[in-house]
């Protein structure tokens, strides 16, 4: 009996040294196991900590996020978003902040909302500026719209002016003329007042630059003036310094009872029918009257009636009793030379007939003498340095100040007129400044030999 429980202790005690080594085994197996689960456990969340903190998974954007990835990855959610805010940015899914910078021009610092606002103030202040030229250009269109319309008028005025006076008598022929001329001027001071309205910014650049343009030419007639002239003096010996002192021919005989007298120039020197000349003592009368203001003239006048080869027959056609014609008296005539065409610039309007009128027809008549007689007319206003005379009308007055409030139609008239004596006084200080000789209608007369028409 004793002998069987001794036994059956060694096999329990043998029994549990094995489950305990067994257990101690598995222990130690386990235990192995969990210390490299916890490893992997600490490196996972080491790991996971690189994507997003347990901090930030607790955010509720984070959870707003998880919701809307619709069971895809956080990470895959939030590269489509990056992507999808860089394709409506730039267009580009893979661009960078810097190249979507540098795309759209933003600053370092500075949002795109900030460069969308700045880009939208910008538009409405370039939009307000074009507004306003477009309200400009309205205005100068209604401008040139009524000088349109005002030069419509006047042409169709200068039309029926023209039918009207086209259809009167033929003695009205030369007035005709005048008024066609007077409504160009005028059409042309319509042009010239648009070309001003549409240029009157640039205006003080154009006028500094017509000064300097007026010297140039200034310049240009001294020397054109100087090279003719000494073309001049080797082409004949005959002429004067002052083309208006020389001697056209002498009187060779005088009939006291027909008023008839007798020069030594005929056909022989291109003397023609109708011809005038003036009668002095000798030359020095001549170079007075020149150099006078057209009140002194010659002992008498004469008109050519009859021409032969070498001499002419001249009727008196204006005389003093008391400075009767002598032989040897000299003639001239400030157009006529036997030799040479002189060369004339005619200017302004002119009182040819005394009647107080001076006007553009008048100064066709000047024009029409001048070729007769054999001299040459220069067409356009500017002094060429060939020119050997300068004929001027009468001075225009200088534009009466116009008033604050002057219409347009009076500053049209003060420009035009002010324009116009500024014209006359540079032709005549030009001239004067190049030694060309000037005359008046009253120097004209006198040596010429002409008598009131």
């Amino acid at each position: 009996m004793a002998s069987r429980s001794s036994t059956g202790v060694i096999v329990a005690l043998v029994v549990f040294v094995v489950l305990s080594v067994a257990l101690l085994a598995v222990s130690i197996i386990l235990y192995a196991d969990k210390s490299t689960a916890e490893q992997q456990a600490s490196e996972a969340k080491a790991e996971l900590s690189r994507f997003i903190t347990a901090e930030e998974r607790d955010r509720s954007e984070t959870k707003d996020m998880m919701e809307k990835s619709s069971g895809s990855s956080l990470f895959d959610y939030m590269t489509k978003q990056g992507q999808d805010v860089s394709a409506f940015v730039s267009g580009d899914r893979v661009a960078t902040l810097e190249s979507m910078r540098s795309t759209l021009g933003v600053d370092e610092g500075q949002t795109v909302r900030e460069a969308l606002r700045k880009l939208e103030q910008d538009r409405d202040a370039r939009k307000q500026e074009a507004e306003s030229l477009k309200s400009k250009a309205a205005d100068l269109q209604k401008s040139l719209d009524a000088l349109e319309a005002r030069l419509a008028a006047s042409e169709k005025a200068r039309e029926d002016a023209i039918a009207k006076v086209t259809a009167s008598i033929a003695t009205y022929a030369q007035a005709a003329d005048g008024y066609r001329g007077e409504f160009d001027a005028a059409k042309a001071a319509l042009d010239s007042a648009r070309s001003d309205l549409e240029a009157r910014y640039t205006s003080e650049a154009e006028a500094l630059q017509t000064e300097i343009d007026t010297l140039r030419n200034e310049r240009s007639v001294l020397d054109g003036r100087i090279a003719s002239l000494q073309k001049k003096v080797e082409a004949t010996s005959m002429k004067a310094g002052n083309p208006a002192a020389l001697v056209d021919a002498r009187v060779v005989d005088f009939d006291p009872k027909t008023g008839t007298i007798f020069i030594d120039i005929g056909s022989n020197k291109r003397v023609i029918p109708g011809m005038t000349f003036e009668v002095f003592d000798d030359a020095a009368g001549i170079t007075a009257t020149a150099n006078g203001d057209g009140s002194l003239r010659g002992k008498a006048s004469v008109q050519v009636i009859k021409v032969g080869d070498t001499t002419s027959t001249c009727r008196v056609i204006r005389g003093s009793g008391s400075r009767p014609i002598v032989k040897d008296d000299v003639v001239a005539n400030a157009v006529f030379n036997p030799d040479y065409k002189f060369k004339f610039l005619v200017h302004g309007k002119f009182d040819a007939n005394g009647d107080g009128k001076a006007t553009t027809g008048e100064a066709d008549f000047v024009k029409s003498r001048i070729t007769e007689w054999g001299g040459t007319v220069v067409e356009g206003d500017a002094l060429t340095g060939d020119l050997d005379f300068l004929v001027l009308g009468s001075q225009p007055p200088f534009p009466a100040p116009l008033p604050s409030d002057a219409t347009e139609a009076q500053t049209l008239a003060y420009t035009d007129q002010r324009a116009a004596r500024e014209l006359y006084d540079s032709l005549f200080k030009t001239a004067s400044d190049a030694q060309i000789p000037v005359l008046n209608w009253g120097r004209f007369e006198a040596l010429t030999g002409t008598v009131d028409r």
